[in-house]
C-alpha cells in the first residue's frame, strides 16, 4: 500500500502544480535519475531522456534569466522595426482593418498568457509586427505629398522655407508653391526645391519667390532593387526638384497672387531657419571658409550644401563619414561639456555645491542644450535617436538610475519608429542604431567584467595619467573596431563600400573630434551673440583642416575598393546576429554565431549579371560582356547612373576610359559575344548582348517599325504610343518607363525571349504614384491673330490640348530627367 506523502511532499506537489510552477517542474525532470531498462539496440533510454530533460532545464534557466532581466521589453521595437521593414523594404501592403485585428488579437493573447513566458514573447512579436505594419500604412496615407508627374516649365509663386548655399556658390531654395501659370499646373507639387545659378539678391525664409522655374520630379531607382531617390522626398514633403531659367522676378507674374502670409507655426519654423542660415554664413566665414568652413557650419547647423564632393569622398574612403553627420557622438560631445561646464562652475561656488544637487542641475541644463542643438541642426533620424538617447539617459541621472543601458536605446528606436517608419529602410537609421546598439552592449559587458575586478588600487599621479592616456587610446580603437563591425553590412549593402582602414583613420582623427572640434563649436555657438565667437570657430577651422589632410593623406595610402553586390538576405542574418548578441542576457546570445555564420555565407549576391540594364531616361544604356566588364551605348550616358550600376555591380572602370564606366559598346572586344555594329554615335544602332539578344535603339520615332522588325528588344527613346510591336519584340519607350521605372533584361533559358524585370511595381507604392498621373500640363507662347488660328495653338491652362490627360509632346523628356 503506497504511503501517504509528507507535508514537504505535499508542498512541494502544490508548487509543480501553480502555472508558474513549471521551471520547478524542468528542474525536477532534469535532476531525476531513473533507472531504466536497456532497449534492444543495448543502448539506455536514461540517457536520452537526461539529455532531453536537461536540455529542456538549460533552456528553462536561460528564459528566466531573460524574465529576470526584463528583456521581453526589446521584443517590441524589434517587432515593430521588422513591420516597418516589411512595408517599406518588401513592399507588403496588406489591408489596414485586418492588419488591426491581428494585432489587437495577439496582443490580448499575450496578455492572457502572463505564466508562459516564451509563448507570451512569441505573441509579442506577432503583435508588434503587425502593430509596425499598422504604423507604417498609416504613416503612408497621411502623407499627403503630390509629386510632379513629369517635367514642365512654368511661373511660379511662393514662399522660401529654407536657403543653403553650396560649393559652387549656387542657392538652394525650399520654396512652398502658392501657385502656377503659363501653364497652370493641375497637380502642383506643394514644395520643391529649386537650384538658382544667376547671379540675384538672395532670398530669406519667409521672403517671396516669384519665377520661371523647370520642375520634374526625383527620379526612379537605377536597377530594380536599388535606391529610389523618390522615396525620402516623399516623405519630407518635396514634391519636385529644379532649377530657375534665370533670376528669381521681382514681382509675381500675371495671373498669380503673392503667397498669403505664414501661420504661427510656420513663422517659427521660419525664424528658426533664418537663425540657422546666419549661423551657417557666421561659421563658415570665421572657420576660414572653404572646406573647413562649411565642415564647421555643418557640424553645428546641420547644412551639408557647401561641403566639396572631394571632402566628402575622402572622408567616405576613410570610414570618416559619420562625422558629416550630426549623431549620437557629436550630441554626445556637446551635452557632456555643457554638463561639464556648468557642474564645474558650480561646483566653485562651495554654498551650492553643498547644500544642492549641483549634478542633477547640470543636467537639466545639459538636456535644454541637447534640445536647442537638435532644433538647429534640422532633426535628422541620427540626431533624434541620439536625443532620444541622451533625454532618457540624463533623465536616469536625475533620478538617481543608471544611464547607460541597452533599454535606452530600445527606447529610442520605439520613439524613432513609430515617429518616422519609413526611416527603418534607410542606411542612416542601421548604421546609426546598429552602431549605438554594439557600443553599449559592449561597453556594458566591460563594465561588468570590471565591476568583477574589485575598488581600484592607489597609484601614483604619472601612472594614472599614463593609464588615463592609454584607456581613452584604446577606448577610441574599441569603439572603432565594435562600431565598424557593426555598420559594415549596412555600409557595404547600401554604399557598396566597408573602409576597412577606417580604424587608422578614427583613432588619428577623433581625440580632435572629442577634445577639441565640437567643444568649441558649442562655445563658440554660445559667445555667437555677444561677438565673440571668431577666435573659437578658427580654431575649430583649424582642427577640421588637420582631419581633412589626414583624410586625403590617408584616401591616397590606403586602398579603398568596393564590396560588389550584397545580398539582402545576408545583411538580415547578420542583423539577428546583432540582435542576438546585444538585446539577450542569458546564453541564448550565442545563436549570434550560426547566425553571423549564415549571414557570411550568404551576404555576396551571387545572382548573374544582367545581360542589359536601361534607365527610365531612354539614353543611359549598359551591357555586360562574357568576361563581366560593362560597356555603354556611347557617349549617351548618366555619370551618376553609371557610378550606381558600377558599384552595384561590382564593376570597376576601365583605365583610360573618360568619365565612370568602361569602354562604349561600340569599342566591345572582338572575342566577347556583345558587339555592335554600326556604332552606337548616331540615331539608330543595333547590338547583342552576352547571351544572345538583338537589341535596337532609335531616338528617331519613325523608326519604330524598323526597329521593332529588327531585334528581340526594340528600345525607342521618344513618348510615343505605341504599347507593342506587331513582330513580337519587347518594346521600350519613354511612355513605358515612365510606369515601369528603370529595366533589366535577361535571355530566358527554356523559351529564349527576352525577360522583363522593372523597378517600380505595377501596383506603384505611394511615393511612385505620381507615375500613373497625367503628365503636366505644357504651354506655348499664343501666335498673333493673323497667324494660326488660336484654337491651334497652346496656350495657358483652358486649352483642350493642355488638359488632355496623358498627352506628351514628342519633344518632352521622360520623367525624372
Amino acid at each position: 500500500m503506497p504511503q501517504a506523502p509528507s507535508r514537504e511532499g505535499r508542498e512541494r506537489q502544490t508548487q509543480l502544480a501553480e502555472p508558474a510552477g513549471w521551471l520547478l517542474r524542468l528542474r525536477s525532470l532534469a535532476n531525476a535519475r531513473s533507472v531504466g531498462e536497456e532497449d534492444d539496440d543495448g543502448g539506455s533510454w536514461r540517457d536520452e531522456t537526461t539529455l532531453r530533460e536537461a536540455t529542456r532545464s538549460w533552456f528553462a534557466r536561460q528564459v528566466a534569466v531573460e524574465g529576470a532581466r526584463r528583456s521581453g521589453f526589446h521584443i517590441l521595437p524589434v517587432s515593430l522595426i521588422a513591420g516597418a521593414a516589411a512595408v517599406f523594404g518588401l513592399d507588403w501592403r496588406p489591408d489596414a482593418w485586418a492588419t488591426s485585428a491581428a494585432a489587437f488579437l495577439f496582443t490580448a493573447l499575450a496578455l492572457r498568457a502572463a505564466a508562459l513566458p516564451v509563448q507570451r514573447a512569441f505573441l509579442l512579436a506577432l503583435a508588434g509586427l503587425f502593430a509596425g505594419v499598422l504604423i507604417s500604412i498609416g504613416v503612408s496615407e497621411r502623407s499627403q505629398t503630390t509629386i510632379i508627374s513629369g517635367t514642365a516649365t512654368t511661373r511660379i509663386a511662393g514662399t522660401v522655407l529654407s536657403v543653403s548655399r553650396d560649393e559652387k556658390g549656387r542657392m538652394r531654395y525650399v520654396v512652398a508653391i502658392t501657385g502656377t501659370v503659363r501653364p497652370v499646373l493641375s497637380r502642383p507639387p506643394q514644395r520643391a526645391r529649386i537650384l538658382v545659378s544667376a547671379k540675384h539678391a538672395r532670398r530669406l525664409p519667409g521672403d517671396p519667390y516669384y519665377g520661371l522655374v523647370r520642375l520634374g520630379p526625383p527620379s526612379g531607382p537605377a536597377a530594380p532593387g536599388r535606391h529610389d531617390f523618390a522615396y525620402q522626398p516623399f516623405f519630407g514633403g518635396i514634391g519636385a526638384l529644379g532649377f530657375s531659367l534665370g533670376a528669381p522676378d521681382d514681382a509675381p507674374a500675371d495671373g498669380l497672387a503673392p503667397p498669403p502670409s505664414p501661420g504661427f507655426l510656420d513663422r517659427l519654423s521660419i525664424g528658426l531657419e533664418r537663425l540657422r542660415g546666419r549661423m551657417t554664413e557666421r561659421i563658415t566665414e570665421t572657420a576660414g571658409g572653404g572646406e573647413a568652413g562649411a565642415i564647421a557650419a555643418a557640424l553645428v547647423t546641420g547644412e551639408r550644401a557647401g561641403i566639396s564632393e572631394d571632402a566628402e569622398t575622402w572622408l567616405r574612403g576613410v570610414g570618416l563619414a559619420h562625422v558629416l553627420s550630426i549623431s549620437g557622438l557629436h550630441l554626445a560631445i556637446v551635452a557632456g561639456s555643457a554638463l561639464l561646464l556648468v557642474r564645474s562652475a558650480l561646483a566653485l561656488v562651495p554654498g551650492l555645491a553643498l547644500r544642492y544637487p549641483v549634478k542633477k542641475a547640470a543636467a537639466v541644463v545639459a538636456l535644454v542644450v541637447a534640445a536647442l542643438y537638435l532644433l538647429l541642426s534640422g532633426g535628422n533620424v541620427a540626431t533624434q535617436r541620439a536625443f532620444v538617447m541622451l533625454a532618457v539617459m540624463l533623465a536616469a541621472v536625475i533620478a538617481d538610475r543608471p544611464a547607460l543601458t541597452i533599454r535606452n536605446v530600445s527606447l529610442a528606436a520605439l520613439v524613432v519608429v513609430v515617429i518616422a517608419p519609413h526611416m527603418v529602410t534607410t542606411a542612416s537609421f542601421q548604421m546609426s542604431f546598429a552602431a549605438t546598439l554594439a557600443l553599449v552592449a559592449g561597453y556594458g559587458a566591460l563594465a561588468r567584467w570590471q565591476g568583477r575586478k574589485g575598488p581600484p588600487k592607489p597609484r601614483p599621479l604619472a601612472v594614472k595619467v599614463m593609464r588615463l592616456a592609454g584607456a581613452t587610446i584604446l577606448g577610441i580603437v574599441a569603439s572603432s573596431i565594435i562600431a565598424g563591425a557593426a555598420t559594415a553590412p549596412y555600409a557595404a549593402y547600401h554604399f557598396q563600400r566597408t573602409a576597412p582602414f577606417g580604424l587608422v583613420a578614427n583613432v588619428l582623427t577623433l581625440p580632435l573630434f572629442t577634445l577639441l572640434i565640437m567643444p568649441l563649436g558649442l562655445v563658440g555657438s554660445l559667445l555667437m551673440p555677444f561677438g565673440l565667437d571668431a577666435w573659437a570657430f578658427s580654431l575649430m577651422g583649424l582642427g577640421l583642416d588637420l582631419v581633412l589632410i589626414v583624410s586625403e593623406w590617408l584616401y591616397g595610402v590606403l586602398p579603398d575598393r568596393g564590396t560588389g553586390p550584397i545580398a539582402g538576405l545576408g545583411v538580415a542574418f547578420l542583423t539577428a546576429a546583432l540582435f542576438a548578441t546585444s538585446l539577450f542576457a542569458s546564453q541564448f546570445r550565442w545563436a549570434a554565431v550560426p547566425l553571423t555564420v549564415f549571414g557570411l555565407l550568404t551576404i555576396r549576391d551571387t545572382a548573374p549579371l544582367p545581360a542589359l540594364l536601361i534607365y527610365e531616361d531612354g539614353k543611359t544604356i549598359a551591357i555586360f560582356d562574357a568576361e563581366g566588364a560593362i560597356h555603354y551605348l556611347g557617349p549617351r550616358r548618366n555619370g551618376f547612373v553609371a557610378d550606381q550600376w558600377e558599384r552595384g555591380f561590382g564593376v570597376a572602370p576601365e583605365p583610360g576610359e573618360d568619365g565612370p564606366g568602361a569602354a562604349s559598346i561600340a569599342s566591345s572586344s572582338a572575342k566577347s559575344p556583345a558587339r555592335i555594329a554600326p556604332p552606337c554615335d548616331s540615331d539608330f544602332c543595333r547590338f547583342v548582348t552576352r547571351d544572345g539578344l538583338k537589341v535596337v535603339w532609335t531616338s528617331d520615332y519613325k523608326k519604330t517599325g524598323e526597329a521593332c522588325d529588327g531585334g528581340d528588344i526594340a528600345i525607342v527613346a521618344r513618348a510615343i504610343r505605341l504599347e507593342a510591336c506587331r513582330s513580337g519584340a519587347a518594346l521600350v519607350t519613354l511612355r513605358t518607363l515612365r510606369t515601369t521605372g528603370s529595366l533589366v533584361f535577361s535571355r530566358d533559358a527554356k523559351t529564349g525571349r527576352p525577360h522583363r524585370s522593372r523597378s517600380v511595381p505595377v501596383d506603384p507604392q505611394p511615393w511612385n504614384q505620381h507615375r500613373l498621373a497625367p503628365w503636366p500640363e505644357y504651354w506655348k507662347k499664343p501666335q498673333a491673330p493673323d497667324d494660326d488660328p488660336p484654337s491651334a495653338s497652346l496656350s495657358g491652362a483652358g486649352s483642350a490640348a493642355t488638359r488632355r490627360p496623358g498627352v506628351l509632346p514628342p519633344s518632352t523628356p521622360s520623367a525624372g530627367q
